[in-house]
């Protein structure tokens, strides 16, 4: 059969995120994929190397391209990173990269686009000096500080409607929790929890572009004078509008880890003062994190032990969130 058409057949039979998984595990013909992109853009032949983690199939591709391939159920992910990567090109104090070529086959969306040098924080966080990191969270504070400056005109199509969004998580909040293993006294607070500060989820004065994804494996930093830097930001699949202090989760649960000097020098680096500080803030911050899309408190509280040391919601608060 020609190589073209299996391919075709392939793709086009994946239908689930199941399916997706166990075509994953095929080296073959994922590697003819991207090949076939290659081939489309008449670029040169070189190694093809998959990274082995994130949802969408990315390699790296000669020395300074990486080619991202989205399975058809992932489309709107593809739609937010191609529009927000051209959106913030050339417009942040650090690097972001710059789309290529993008394209589809097969109904498979693509973007080829440039690789950026460095290293992953992720790699390098546990074991980072204390004073590298507050220097980090001052930089990052002002990162999210800038993009959430930028106008947001020509973002429509990434509009979530907070109001709505959010409506949708409180439905589906406690479930998801349940469906995670939280334990069960906390999953059966929520409710109460979350109610209580309704008013201050929902209510949204001016929408800001939000990627949901400043994560430690989503930075990537370069030494300077004995120093770890940001030098640039990657991945914008989960991009939306919506409150700003959204945002302000990954880097609370991921990096902060409940270490309450990073936190005060992260939140201020944003742009709250020491007086806004408040338990109303950490209480929105932590109904927020409850509330994430891609909540798992069981993977991104990266406290030790943390549920030995909470009894209920507003313990987990406080550890996590609170001044």
């Amino acid at each position: 059969m020609d190589q073209s058409l299996s391919l075709k057949n392939h793709l086009l039979s994946i239908r689930s995120f199941e399916e997706y998984e166990i075509l994953k595990q095929n080296p073959d013909i994922i590697n003819t994929i991207a090949k076939e992109i290659i081939e489309r853009h008449q670029l040169p032949a070189a190694p093809l190397n998959l990274f082995s983690e994130g949802t969408n199939l990315v390699f790296a591709y000669e020395k300074h391209t990486v080619i991202k391939i989205f399975p058809p159920f992932h489309l709107d992910q593809f739609k937010s990173e191609i529009l927000v990567l051209n959106h913030l090109q050339g417009k942040l104090s650090i690097k972001t990269p710059t789309v290529k070529y993008e394209g589809e086959i097969f109904s498979w969306p693509y973007i080829v686009m440039s690789q950026l040098d460095g290293t992953l924080l992720e790699t390098l966080w546990d074991k980072m000096s204390h004073e590298n990191k507050m220097a980090i969270m001052r930089e990052l504070g002002s990162l999210i500080r800038e993009v959430h400056s930028l106008p947001i005109i020509g973002l429509e199509d990434i509009d979530c409607h907070w109001d709505d969004f959010i409506k949708q998580q409180l439905r589906l909040c406690q479930e998801q929790h349940r469906s995670t293993g939280l334990p069960n006294l906390l999953v059966e607070e929520i409710p109460a929890y979350l109610n209580s500060i309704k008013e201050n989820l929902i209510k949204i004065e001016k929408p800001v572009l939000l990627t949901g994804e400043y994560t430690p494996m989503n930075f990537i930093v370069k030494q300077r004078d004995g120093f770890w830097h940001i030098d640039a930001l990657i991945d914008f699949g989960d991009s939306m509008l919506g409150l700003s202090e959204y945002d302000l989760l990954g880097p609370g649960a991921f990096l902060i880890q409940g270490d309450k000097l990073l936190l005060r020098e992260f939140l201020t680096s944003y742009g709250y003062t020491p007086n806004t500080l408040t338990p109303a803030l950490s209480h929105q911050l932590a109904g927020l994190m409850l509330l994430h899309q891609y909540s798992n408190l069981n993977v991104q509280v990266r406290i030790k032990d943390w549920k030995s040391k909470v009894k209920n919601l507003k313990e987990l608060e406080t550890l996590v969130w609170g001044f």
